[in-house]
């Protein structure tokens, strides 16, 4: 039986490109696809706020976040948890005791 000359069986695409290729189209469609829904994510955060700077939405955060964390907090009956101000309390001091030896930290504490 003859062989079908004119109609010969498709060959496959991704062996025809040389794999450096593939894999540069991928990274770059990848970082598209990336930094699209990272954009429309920040819009959306923009839109959903109302925030028109940079600004004003970080000082919507810092007072929308611990109200938020207060009620998971109360909703998951963690009463317990350090407030933000007894969390600053404590950054502060440990920011001052760094590179203390124990004896000082000691007599900071104490005075």
């Amino acid at each position: 039986a003859p062989k079908n000359v004119l109609n010969p069986p498709p060959t496959p695409l991704i062996n025809t490109i040389p794999p450096a290729a593939l894999a540069t189209r991928a990274l770059a469609i990848g970082s598209l696809l990336s930094l699209s829904a990272t954009s429309l994510l920040v819009a959306g955060i923009f839109l959903v706020t109302g925030s028109h700077s940079l600004e004003e939405l970080v000082a919507k955060a810092k007072k929308w976040a611990p109200e938020k964390l207060n009620d998971l907090q109360t909703s998951l009956g963690m009463e317990g948890v350090k407030s933000s101000e007894e969390r600053l309390d404590s950054l502060e001091y440990d920011r001052a005791v760094r590179g203390m030896t124990e004896e000082e930290e000691w007599e900071y504490f104490k005075g």
